[in-house]
């Protein structure tokens, strides 16, 4: 005996193993385009063994992992920094490549990062603020291209007349651009400026005292810190 199906059940059976595949496929996809995560395990013997890294003379003792969420989803990046010497080195991690970002002898390394496309390739590069100098301590600006892995220090407008000593907080203002801060002091009863050695959460941020530095623009074919003074 045939059994006969009500039409509308058979359109929704049809609807949903459609949507089942559907959702198969971009999931699939989706897991092809993201690279792989990598443990803190992992991680130190993979930095150490890139021809990049060795060639500029890392060393790492004591690695963490301080990536942002935003980056992670929007870049595919993992950040390590090394904390257990006076080097506080920065690398990006993804895809097969490793590469040092910033300079962090003597300073906190990288302070603050945010994901963005500075010269609108449509690749999503890599925005950040490091400090290094034990004698003169210092904080600079600078991107690093996914395109190429080239690493460009971003300069005041106007040229700035002396060394910035403050660390910077950056955060984006969606498609806008970015903004730089400086950090002028803290609650000293919630947090201190240790947290700037690891890596200052979004609470920590909000317990600093910041005050607006100028604005990041692609001008010319350079990403410029415009100050406004």
């Amino acid at each position: 005996m045939r059994i006969r199906l009500p039409r509308l059940f058979s359109v929704l059976v049809l609807c949903l193993l459609t949507t089942t595949c559907d959702s198969e496929k971009v999931t699939g996809k989706h897991s092809e385009d993201v690279p792989q995560k990598l443990t803190l395990a992992q991680a130190g013997p993979f930095i150490l063994a890139n021809k990049e890294v060795s060639a500029s003379g890392g060393i790492i003792t004591h690695l963490i992992e301080i990536t942002p969420a935003d980056i992670w989803e929007q870049t595919g990046q993992q950040l390590f920094k090394n904390i257990a010497d006076s080097s506080w080195d920065t690398y990006a991690v993804s895809g097969g490549k490793a590469v040092r970002i910033g300079n962090g002898f003597g300073g906190f390394g990288v302070t603050s990062a945010v994901p963005f496309d500075v010269n609108k390739d449509g690749t999503v590069d890599l925005v950040y603020a490091y400090s290094f100098g034990s004698g003169l301590h210092r904080s600079v600006i600078a991107w690093l291209d996914l395109k190429n892995y080239t690493e460009h220090t971003v300069p005041d407008k106007p040229s700035a007349k002396e060394f910035r000593a403050e660390d910077l907080i950056l955060q984006a203002n969606g498609e806008e651009g970015i903004g730089v801060y400086r950090i002028k002091g803290v609650d000293k009863s919630k947090i201190s400026l240790d947290v700037l050695r690891t890596y200052p959460a979004q609470q920590d941020i909000e317990h600093m005292t910041l005050e607006k530095e100028g604005d990041l623009a692609w001008e010319n074919g350079e990403l410029l810190n415009s100050t406004g003074e």
